[in-house]
């Protein structure tokens, strides 16, 4: 079976299946390969935003200390094996391919009903035990306590970032998806957090599993700045246990994710930035209004179906002077028309609103009246936009044929 085939049909298993929130296929996974996990060490970062950027530092600084790291993110923006990396390189598509017949293969024999994501985590498992990892950095996928990245059993645990976000799925109050996100924390193991998460209710689940405590202290309004605290907090906390030099902690501290603040400088100045939440636009209109003040912004975005959505559209109906609406492929994102009927009861100009039939036509037109009215092109929303955005810009970018995210579909309890 080609790389091709082989991400196509791991992308049909939430076709056919939905996704699953629980641990019981990881756990049997986890036991039929024979724990791959407990080959290294590893640190498990949750939160609802923040988490990739701050798994990327940590990482960065483990390898230029001279570690074998692995780096697990989700979801990716143009190329699925973005979210495995060794070292700063992809997993490899041959690798890709022999990995992932033997987990197809176990899961037929053992009739095991794992999802995308699961049997991604543990593609990811296995490469990183093949290759003999020292540490590996764990980027959650959804909330922590039932997350299939929820089996390893860390030297250290992260929450970055608690804001109101898959309400659905994981609490309605901060307070609730704190708990969530706490469920990462695993009996006398430290865990650090962010400086505006809810301390209560994570500490009353660290106290309970006599885990320490660590709160990363910042005031600075840009998430960036915020990011580097918290990795710079747990990269002191984990400089006890490895070999971690001050030189090695600041070269990681500047280590970044794409499509984070992004800046393109130019004609006209573009920022790329995957702010997908309230929470995310805030910070995202807060710093561009500090590096740029008083200049109008030109926005192309796209939503996903399972966001706070008139939350979002308010915010960028503040601050945008106008609007071009695109939509992602994978059926995530919220439709042309439905994004065009919300920002109407936000915009009463509908002559500011712009609906683009596929993304690269929406960033050209975006970009060629930014220019011509000397405004900010900023391209921002779903991660699902940012992969042919970033094409239509001219990075030259690995790409798989088709987005092989994984759909939004029934999502089940286990």
């Amino acid at each position: 079976m080609s790389y091709a085939e082989i991400i196509h049909k791991l992308f049909n298993l939430n076709l056919f299946g939905g996704m699953k929130l629980g641990l019981q296929n990881a756990y049997a996974l986890q036991e039929h390969l024979n724990f791959p996990d407990r080959s290294f060490s590893s640190i498990h970062v949750a939160g609802t935003n923040g988490k990739g950027s701050v798994a990327t530092k940590i990482a960065c600084a483990f390898q230029h200390a001279g570690y074998r790291v692995g780096l697990y993110t989700s979801p990716h923006l143009a190329c699925f094996r973005e979210r495995i990396r060794l070292n700063g390189e992809m997993i490899p598509e041959e690798t890709t391919v022999t990995l992932l017949t033997t987990l197809f293969e176990l899961i037929a024999k053992e009739q095991i009903p794992a999802t995308f994501f699961e049997v991604t985590t543990f593609l990811a498992f296995l490469y990183f035990a093949q290759e003999k990892a020292d540490v590996v950095v764990l980027e959650t996928g959804l909330g922590g306590r039932l997350d299939a990245t929820n089996v390893v059993h860390p030297c250290l645990s992260v929450i970055t970032s608690i804001s109101l976000d898959h309400t659905d799925l994981l609490g309605k109050t901060r307070e609730e998806i704190a708990r969530e996100k706490a469920g990462i924390i695993k009996s006398q193991i430290p865990v650090v957090i962010g400086p505006h998460v809810p301390l209560e209710p994570i500490q009353e689940i660290a106290i309970s599993l006599q885990s320490p405590i660590i709160q990363a202290q910042s005031n600075s309004t840009f998430f960036e700045e915020e990011n580097q605290e918290i990795a710079r907090t747990a990269l002191q906390r984990l400089s006890g246990s490895f070999s971690l030099s001050s030189d090695a902690i600041y070269q990681g501290l500047q280590g970044k994710q794409p499509c984070r603040f992004e800046i393109l400088e130019g004609a006209p100045p573009i920022i790329l930035d995957v702010a997908h939440n309230p929470d995310g636009f805030s910070h995202l209109f807060q710093a561009i209004q500090q590096y740029y003040p008083g200049k109008a912004m030109r926005l192309v975005f796209g939503l996903s179906k399972n966001k706070d959505v008139q939350g979002c559209l308010r915010l960028i109906a503040q601050h945008g002077h106008h609007f071009h609406l695109v939509e992602a492929l994978n059926g995530r994102g919220v439709s042309l028309e439905e994004l065009e009927i919300l920002l109407q009861h936000f915009i009463k100009d509908s002559s500011l609103i712009f609906k683009h039939s596929s993304i690269a036509e929406g960033v050209y037109l975006a970009r060629e009246e930014a220019i011509q009215h000397q405004e900010i092109l900023v391209i921002c929303g779903s991660f699902f936009i940012m992969g042919q955005a970033r094409q239509a810009l001219g990075f030259e970018e690995t790409h798989d044929l088709i987005d092989l995210n994984e759909q939004l579909v029934a999502i089940k309890s286990i």
